[in-house]
């Protein structure tokens, strides 16, 4: 890749196209659940646009010159821990709407999988990315005393 003086982020189409699938899927899920239909479609395509929005945010954080996440490795770790978060809140929500569709059990699958997903991807993600103390030169003198 040709450094560049000016970083503008990643791909926004990229993101644009998974927040469409993402809001629209939850939108669909939800009239799923009115009209009493099958709501699997709806989490697939949720599942989809999720996919869509963590990969712009994997290579988004891979390509920011600022972001202390410099290798693939580092950025699957980004992309695994987003995924965990997913997961879990998806997996709520699948589990408590459960009562009124038979995907009960999905939804427990969800938040075990989240449990796998966050443990492996705290072990891949680049630590010291958050947990390096602060440079002398970026402290301020301008704390109150």
């Amino acid at each position: 890749m040709a450094e560049s003086e000016e970083w503008d982020g990643a791909a926004p189409w990229l993101f644009l196209l998974g927040l469409a699938v993402f809001l629209g899927s939850a939108v669909l899920f939800v009239v799923d659940l009115i009209r009493g239909v099958d709501v699997l479609r709806s989490i697939g395509a949720n599942g989809l646009g999720t996919a869509l929005l963590i990969a712009w945010a994997a290579h988004d954080t891979l390509r920011n010159p600022e972001s202390e996440v410099a290798t693939p490795a580092g950025a699957a770790g980004t992309a695994l821990l987003l995924y965990g978060l997913y997961l879990l809140g998806a997996g709520v929500v699948i589990a408590v709407t459960g009562l009124v569709h038979d995907r009960l059990r999905l939804g427990f699958w969800y938040v075990g999988l989240a449990v796998v997903a966050v443990a492996v991807g705290y072990f891949i993600f680049p630590k010291e990315a958050v947990l390096s103390p602060p440079d002398a030169d970026s402290v301020s003198g301008d704390e109150p005393e």
